[in-house]
């Protein structure tokens, strides 16, 4: 073959190769977090820091209060060059304590590029921190129990496929064989207790003022954290929409695979009295909506009684 046409065919050669589409040099990590401990509950808010290659991308404080703290969660490092490391750290604050978190977790790994990795992260009970007791020194982290390496071997980690959540959290209030949501209206402080139509509930004055009943709720096929409990009533009787309460508690399981919520306090009185309200029958509507968008209603219409407490 001619030496002209042998250039030729390499300038071909490289052009091609030139023009061929690159290897993935691109990764994404998702940290899956989930807890023992449940927020609304023993967790009040999680502050959480999140780096790439060294350098800050996100500071967060999820207050549970407005409904960004629950669990099972994920945060997302997506699209980053290959061996980038990631890192987050968590710190749990419980209710009571304003400034000391009542545990802390980190957790560091690597992209790898052309691929979306799992990297799972868990609150444990067992690394909840005493006053005045030790922590993990840098870089460890508390992994049941005990100090651990903060940092996991990217090849270790399983590929990231949505349905992790299920697969490694089963929801008790809303398992994956569930139906359709259920919300049943009752009464009760501490706990539930059933209520027929026009059943009595007990007005009672409250600790700042106003007058209030507790409504407690079942429900089934609704997440047991992060979901969002709406309680309003109507007094047909003088045309009286009573104010809602909204609030975000993490649901208690019940028999007969229920869950559960008490201690809702209603108040009664706003634009109206409450000696307009006593005796009066309210019709009490609840509608709670989880994480996933699902919604459930339950209504009962009750008889405010006709004493104070």
């Amino acid at each position: 073959m001619r030496p002209a046409l042998l250039a030729a065919l390499a300038l071909c050669f490289l052009v091609i190769a030139g023009c061929s589409a690159p290897g993935p040099t691109t990764g994404t990590v998702v940290i899956g977090v989930t807890s023992e401990l449940r927020a609304g509950v023993e967790l009040d808010r999680m502050r959480v820091v999140l780096r790439a290659g060294g350098e800050l991308l996100r500071e967060d404080v999820l207050p549970q209060k407005s409904g960004q703290l629950f669990f099972p969660r994920e945060f997302f490092f997506s699209d980053l060059e290959d061996g980038t490391a990631v890192e987050i750290s968590l710190e749990a604050f419980g209710p009571e304590d304003a400034e000391r978190p009542l545990l802390a977790r980190a957790a560091s790994t690597r992209v790898i590029g052309g691929r979306t990795l799992l990297l799972h992260v868990r609150l444990e009970r067992e690394c909840v921190v005493a006053p005045g007791d030790p922590t993990c020194p840098a870089p460890q982290t508390c992994v049941a129990g005990g100090c651990s390496a903060a940092d996991v071997d990217p090849r270790r980690l399983e590929p990231y496929s949505a349905s992790w959540k299920t697969d490694a959290e089963p929801d008790l209030c809303k398992p994956s064989s569930g139906g359709e949501p259920v919300v049943v209206v009752g009464e009760g402080q501490a706990d539930y207790f059933s209520l027929e139509d026009l059943d009595e509930v007990q007005v009672e004055a409250g600790p700042q003022g106003g007058y209030h009943v507790f409504i407690a709720i079942r429900l089934k096929n609704l997440r047991q954290s992060g979901s969002i409990t709406v309680v309003s009533g109507l007094v047909p009787e003088l045309g009286y929409a009573i104010e809602p309460l909204k609030v975000i508690f993490t649901l208690d399981q019940d028999e007969g695979g229920f869950c559960k919520l008490a201690g809702l306090r209603f108040r009664l009185d706003g634009e109206r009295t409450i000696d307009e309200l006593l005796g009066k029958v309210v019709d009490v509507e609840v509608t709670v909506t989880d994480t996933d968008g699902d919604t459930g209603t339950g209504r009962r219409k009750v008889t405010l009684s006709q004493t104070i407490l």
